[in-house]
């Protein structure tokens, strides 16, 4: 949990953009897109493409703005949001973070465990998703436990076998289709719908966007800010792109909104079928590992002390008890993604505030690491007062708009920070020394 010195970092651009590649092939991505397009949604060709495209370069820009910190410092996700929401407060954001990666490592598992599942009775006649789901979170645990460099090779591996195996699945299904005129004759919409596909394509992995740091610490540094920029420009924003044109096809040529089902329809044969279901199990693996584990496995090191070993353990025990054979349904989905993004959006505005605007990237690291009112981070009680009000402002305002929460709060609470910062409420209301809060926490020169 301690800040990695640039010179301990393991991960050079060749491991890194693959990384972040294979964890980005989600089934998740692959679902939203499906929902997009006319029949199963409102938007025509052209509106589909624009809003995939759009949603995966704002992701990107989010791991790049918001991962910085982790990148120049060395300094983990739970230590970051010290700064912004106060030595006690930073438990607030860090906690919203691990409960939706815990959720959807649980489901994670279980789109696995269905992919097992139809392989086996395809092949063999025989098989049981509960016991799947069991053995399928088992192997998560135990890779993970041997921490970043397992889930960095293991990950560099499987970025390249999704991608041949869902480019030959797309190419399967384009060939044996013929492109329906209405697609494009179509009128869509440009309004509500629209918004709404780029708010649900960006939130299924908003959570990676604020815990970016968690990542970025592990990238060797070089040309200043240069592999940061170009790790998360291009090991994002491609595989969640052809990830979302993926579901696209599926959703255009299949109308079956699962992923496991369409690519068994489409398969040529049997056997094909079972070999293009790998993609599933390696793409939920993959992901599972730097999306899912990794960040709430660092939130319970640093608020319980427990070791490494022991955060993966519990984390993968509690997403069974999260229910996924409940929540990845039609019913549930989209509201549990709604729901979080509620909440995240605005602490990724306010962490990004802090950061740029009110510290100007200067962050006074040994700070972070005091855990008592001797911090400069230490606030009013613990908490500032300026990031958990922002985060309170930014949720409140977006609740009428469930559909696009993000969108709403993110910029509320960036907004709404920086004006709060900037007009010295933490010197209002803290007990501490005001002339180390008037200046905005930045370190004494």
């Amino acid at each position: 949990m301690e800040p990695i010195p640039a010179d301990e970092r393991e991960m050079g651009l060749t491991h890194y953009i693959p990384v972040w590649w294979s964890s980005m092939i989600v089934v998740q991505s692959f679902a939203v897109a499906f929902f997009a397009i006319h029949p199963q949604g409102a938007l025509n060709l052209v509106q589909a493409i624009i809003a995939v495209g759009v949603s995966a370069f704002v992701i990107a820009l989010f791991f790049v703005f918001n991962g910085l910190p982790g990148y120049e410092t060395g300094i983990p996700f739970s230590a970051q949001t010290r700064s912004s929401f106060g030595v006690r407060g930073a438990n607030i954001p860090n906690f919203m973070r691990a409960i939706p990666a815990i959720a959807w490592l649980g489901i994670g598992n279980w789109i696995g465990a269905n992919a097992m599942n139809v392989i086996t009775m395809t092949l063999w006649g025989f098989g049981n998703e509960f016991v799947y789901f069991g053995l399928f979170t088992l192997f998560n645990i135990l890779l993970s436990i041997k921490g970043v460099t397992s889930i960095k090779w293991f990950d560099s591996i499987a970025a390249g076998v999704i991608i041949v195996l869902m480019s030959y699945t797309v190419y399967v299904v384009w060939t044996a289709n013929t492109l329906p005129d209405t697609l494009v004759t179509y009128d869509g919409t440009w309004g509500m719908g629209f918004w709404t596909v780029i708010a649900a394509s960006v939130g299924t992995v908003i959570t990676g966007g604020l815990n970016a740091s968690d990542m970025s610490r592990h990238l060797k540094p070089s040309d200043g800010s240069g592999n940061h920029i170009v790790g998360h420009l291009l090991g994002l924003a491609p595989p969640l792109l052809f990830m979302m044109v993926v579901g696209l096809v599926f959703g255009i040529f299949t109308g079956n909104p699962n992923p496991i089902e369409a690519i068994m329809n489409v398969a040529p044969s049997p056997l094909l079928g079972a070999l293009m279901l790998i993609f599933v199990l390696t793409a939920q693996i993959s992901t599972n590992l730097t999306m899912n584990i990794l960040p709430p496995t660092h939130i319970f090191q640093d608020s319980f002390g427990v070791s490494w070993k022991t955060g993966v353990i519990l984390t993968g025990i509690l997403s069974v008890l999260t229910f996924p054979w409940v929540l990845f349904t039609s019913q549930w989905f989209f509201t549990f993604i709604n729901f979080y993004a509620l909440f995240l959006g605005p602490a990724l505005g306010v962490m990004i505030a802090d950061y740029w605007l009110v510290r100007k990237r200067d962050t006074d690291i040994p700070e972070l690491y005091k855990r008592d009112e001797s911090s400069k981070f230490w606030y009013w009680k613990g908490f500032s007062v300026a990031g958990v009000g922002s985060l309170v402002v930014g949720a409140l305002v977006s609740v009428p708009l469930m559909e696009i929460s993000w969108m709403i709060g993110l910029p509320t609470a960036f907004v709404t920070y920086t004006a709060l910062r900037t007009y010295g409420v933490e010197e209002m209301f803290s007990t501490g020394d005001a002339s180390v809060v008037a200046d905005g926490g930045q370190s004494e020169q």
